[in-house]
């Protein structure tokens, strides 16, 4: 009993095949024969009992698993339902590219690899990132011909408003001048007329 206590193996055989239980019942050691069989029956019960917790702990394993696989499969499914949404909306017009781009970055992780529905979404992304380049150049020429154009009417504003002024500046001129002369005239008559009225009395 010390033995099996001590770990000793009672299902031993030797060379022969033979176990201590066959060599005890054959030398009529009734005590060493209990004692054996007690033991092969502990280690039998705690053996199955070793096997029923593997099983159970397998069995808890493979559950775990599946519930993770089936989790794993609803947040795939969700992530490519809104990047199908995403791509619907943005082709409605009720959504725009900063939105494409934020259902792309928030399901991305978890839409499977290869999804159609990630790769429809990435395509129109590129696509509506291309046209707002493209609109945005067409804006900015457009901006650069208004500008231009506004340049040119202001440059011919100013010669209209210069040479306005040039023309005030010479019909003043011209006014002064015509006021000139008839002063002149009206100081010449003025003159004149003193002698004219000498030259009848004489």
């Amino acid at each position: 009993r010390r033995l099996l206590r001590a770990g000793a193996d009672g299902a031993a055989r030797t060379v022969d095949g033979k176990t201590a239980l066959w060599w005890a019942e054959k030398l009529g050691h009734a005590e060493c024969v209990r004692a054996l069989e007690e033991h092969s029956s502990t280690a039998a019960e705690a053996e199955g009992e070793t096997a029923v917790a593997e099983s159970a702990e397998q069995a808890a394993a493979a559950a775990r698993e599946a519930a993770a696989a089936a989790e794993a499969a609803e947040a795939r499914d969700a992530a490519e339902a809104a990047l199908r949404e995403a791509v619907e909306a943005c082709e409605r017009g009720d959504a725009d590219l900063e939105a494409l781009r934020a259902a792309i970055n928030a399901n991305a992780t978890q839409a499977a690899d290869g999804s159609e529905a990630l790769r429809a979404a990435r395509r129109l992304r590129d696509e509506l990132a291309e046209r707002r380049t493209r609109e945005a150049r067409a804006l900015k020429r457009q901006r650069q011909k208004e500008e231009k154009a506004a340049a040119r009417q202001a440059a011919a504003a100013e010669r209209a408003a210069e040479e306005e002024e040039a023309r005030a500046a010479d019909e003043a001129r011209a006014a002064e001048e015509a006021d000139r002369v008839v002063a002149e005239a009206a100081a010449a008559r003025a003159a004149e007329e003193p002698f004219a009225l000498r030259s009848r009395r004489w």
